[in-house]
């Protein structure tokens, strides 16, 4: 099921990386991170009010939880806003190459702040993925790389804020969350991160006409990536019930390939061989990253 719900996740993720390069020419980067969130909690409470119907616990807060989600939303509000920039300044394709280095840096963080050790299979696995992603994004010598650096620089910085809330998101479900259903588990700490993610930037963006202007605008186009956000982090937050935060992070990576399709496709992006060619690299690092979790479970169901 774990990986399953990782595979699932890395299918959201493309989709919401569209969607959001679509936004990226309507909405500034901080609206757009604001409605990342703002536009994915009517999904939550409708999803949350069907699994409170369904006889799920009664939703409660612990000090320990609440800290993991003032952490994971502190990081990833940083991680989403450079996003949204990035978006903004680069092919959808480069700049989704340039969040592979997401999984590279969970190599360091994963350990230290979750304490889960890290295999030597995990970390060819990963190294694969990275290695594949950054052989697409580096052509210094392409007449647009000058033009994309500052897309690629912003979404470097993401994707070490990433790895961090990879690890409390991995925290929260694992140790501290206030539920034992672990979809319902998910679900309730997606909701709580994003909640106050969403709460972080709302003066940003409440005291800003254009902005309150912009996102009633496209509220239609914001509501569906909304949709696709909760379907991401849940299943997100459910695969690392049963995996840990690298292998989980690393095989979301597929993502990368839809999402040099879908830039090939509907933005007309350049360099599509040699990005898809690259991206062989990527898939035969999943491949051995959901091979060694399956391993690993086999044995632990032994």
């Amino acid at each position: 099921m774990g990986l399953l719900a990782a595979l699932l996740s890395a299918l959201f993720s493309s989709s919401k990386d569209l969607m959001s390069k679509r936004l990226a020419f309507r909405l500034d980067g901080t609206a757009s991170t604001f409605a990342s969130f703002a536009f994915a909690l009517p999904f939550y409470v409708l999803l949350l009010a069907g699994l409170y119907l369904f006889g799920h616990e009664a939703f409660t807060y612990s000090l320990a939880f609440l800290t993991l989600v003032l952490l994971r939303s502190i990081t990833d509000t940083f991680a989403e806003w450079m996003k949204m920039y990035a978006l903004g300044h680069g092919d959808l394709s480069v700049v989704a190459i340039a969040f592979s280095l997401s999984p590279l840096f969970l190599l360091v963080t994963s350990p230290l702040i979750t304490r889960v050790p890290i295999t030597w299979a995990e970390v060819v696995a990963v190294l694969l993925v990275v290695g594949g992603s950054m052989l697409m994004v580096y052509r210094p010598s392409a007449a647009n790389w000058t033009a994309q650096k500052k897309g690629i620089l912003l979404a470097f910085g993401a994707s070490l804020f990433f790895s961090f809330n990879s690890c409390f998101d991995y925290l929260a479900v694992q140790k501290e969350t206030p539920l034992t259903s672990g979809f319902a588990a998910a679900t309730f700490a997606g909701f709580s991160m994003t909640l106050l993610s969403a709460a972080i930037l709302c003066p940003f963006v409440l005291g800003r006409g254009d902005r309150l202007k912009a996102l009633h605008s496209h509220q239609g186009g914001l509501l569906i990536r909304g949709f696709l956000e909760v379907a991401f982090m849940v299943c997100k937050l459910y695969a690392l019930e049963f995996m840990d935060a690298p292998a989980v992070v690393g095989i979301q990576r597929l993502s990368l390939l839809l999402s040099i399709i879908g830039g090939r496709v509907f933005f007309k992006e350049a360099d599509f061989k040699r990005r898809l060619a690259a991206g062989a690299l990527i898939v035969v690092g999943v491949s051995l990253l959901a091979w060694w979790q399956l391993l690993k479970h086999t044995h632990a169901g032994d």
